[in-house]
């Protein structure tokens, strides 16, 4: 479901996009009836060298997403982009995905990537999820809760979850998804004294998620669609692979933890969910909370990351960094800032064209030099001020960046240089991300970060503004 979302989106872009793998005739039914411009490659056909040169004779990306080996060799010279959970489906790649929750305080093998995009704003979300996001929740005369555990539920989860109910006395309208139509679940459904629904396969689950209240749900991927939606959620981990993500979502209060295998206390665990059933005003703050987290532009930022990686492969780090020195502004450079940030150029690419008063400046910069959510730093080259660098501490891991050269050092190419020192700065025994917020006809800076390795974080706004962003993830050494 995620390689169709990217799919969608890429050829949204004018991208001509093709799905490959072991795809048997119910997901290529599937693929057809929500992409149905989408081309099929059975992975079959790959082994054979003469169909794998043909299949690739004119791809500039392959994007994978497969915990197991591959069963063909991607040819010399093309972008690979890999998702990855965890430490499940690492490979070497030109970009990296992980897009669980908290991703980027446990990113595995970052060196084995030249860029990585991680954390929740890389979450994938489908078309569908994103046209019920539009929609605003009607209320019903019941609290109504979605039981939803995938494909195959091993562990006969559904049946647990959907008996235990009964011991709140809310009264709730659930529907089941129950695609091995268990014998079980009927018989439980049909004893309950809660109004149930059950179905087999559902085509559209985002649109009849967005009609309850609660899902409870194993904690797969389905979890940020839930939550770009504002669908509030009890999980429960059913296998493995789904533990990290499972923690994460819990442990940031984005789900009600119903348990890890082997669910001993599961019937306990659904009990408690009585007072949360019986609280309409908490469900829709949980609702308001997830979809922030979420914004469901996951998906966007993957493929607009090819689209800035297709001419530029590997970071520039410029050497001529060595050569500068970066040091914290005092007081006393209060006349030199000054002077640059008045500049005719300098007001003209700023957010802020206004020209600067004195008194004005010298506060602001007392105010910078005393706050310990910003960084204001100067650029030397041989013990001469050549730039400033500012960077704002936002929400969370994130800073933004802010570069004034001095009107002497413009139009050197020094910039890069400038910025790879100024990067320096930052934590490095933690995950920062850098942002770049540039105007989109400012060529001149997108081309610098772009060539620096920062790719597109959120498209422009109504101003004409666009964002870019870095990720610095602490090596191994520094855990």
């Amino acid at each position: 479901m995620r390689c169709l979302a990217l799919a969608d989106i890429a050829q949204e872009r004018g991208w001509h996009a093709a799905l490959v793998g072991d795809i048997d005739e119910v997901g290529s039914a599937v693929a057809d009836r929500l992409s149905p411009q989408l081309e099929i490659v059975q992975s079959a056909s790959l082994r054979r060298s003469r169909s794998a040169t043909s299949v690739f004779a004119d791809v500039e990306v392959v994007h994978l997403d497969s915990y197991s080996d591959l069963p063909f060799t991607i040819p010399r010279g093309l972008l690979v982009s890999n998702m990855q959970d965890g430490p499940f489906g690492v490979r070497p790649a030109d970009l990296a995905v992980d897009g669980n929750l908290g991703a980027e305080f446990r990113f595995d093998q970052a060196e084995l990537s030249a860029h990585q995009l991680v954390g929740a704003d890389a979450a994938v979300v489908r078309n569908q999820v994103l046209r019920q996001r539009a929609i605003d929740p009607v209320e019903s005369d019941r609290v109504r809760v979605l039981i939803v555990m995938g494909g195959t539920d091993p562990l006969g989860l559904t049946s647990r979850v959907l008996l235990a109910l009964d011991s709140i006395t809310v009264p709730l309208a659930v529907t089941v998804v129950d695609p091995n139509q268990s014998s079980d679940v009927r018989l439980i459904a049909a004893r309950s004294a809660h109004r149930i629904s059950v179905s087999g396969f559902v085509d559209d689950l985002p649109a009849l998620a967005r009609e309850h209240d609660l899902a409870v749900s194993a904690a797969g991927t389905s979890v940020w669609d839930f939550a770009c939606m504002g669908v509030p959620m009890a999980l429960l981990c059913a296998v493995d692979n789904q533990l990290a993500g499972y923690r994460t979502a819990v442990d940031a209060g984005l789900a009600i933890g119903l348990g890890t295998p082997p669910h001993r206390d599961l019937e306990r665990r659904v009990a408690a969910l009585a007072p949360l059933l019986g609280d309409r005003h908490a469900l829709r703050r949980q609702r308001d909370r997830l979809m922030r987290v979420i914004d469901g532009l996951g998906g966007w930022r993957i493929v607009a990351a090819w689209e800035a990686l297709i001419s530029r492969r590997v970071k520039a780090i410029d050497a001529r960094a060595e050569e500068l020195t970066v040091r914290r502004a005092r007081l006393d450079d209060a006349s030199l800032l000054f002077e640059w940030r008045n500049d005719s150029v300098t007001r003209l690419n700023s957010r802020s064209t206004e020209v600067l008063d004195w008194e004005s400046h010298q506060a602001w910069l007392a105010a910078c030099v005393a706050d310990s959510a910003r960084l204001l730093l100067i650029a030397e080259h041989r013990g001469t001020p050549m730039a400033t660098v500012r960077w704002d501490q936002k929400a969370g891991v994130d800073w933004e960046v802010s570069i004034t050269m001095a009107p002497e050092y413009r139009g050197r190419g020094l910039s890069g240089a400038v910025l790879t020192a100024a990067e320096r700065s930052l934590p490095a025994s933690a995950p920062v991300r850098m942002l770049a917020v540039v105007h989109e006809a400012n060529a001149a800076s997108l081309a610098l970060f772009a060539r620096a390795g920062y790719l597109p974080h959120l498209p422009s706004n109504a101003d004409g503004y666009e964002s870019w962003a870095r990720w610095q993830l602490p090596s191994p050494a520094a855990d």
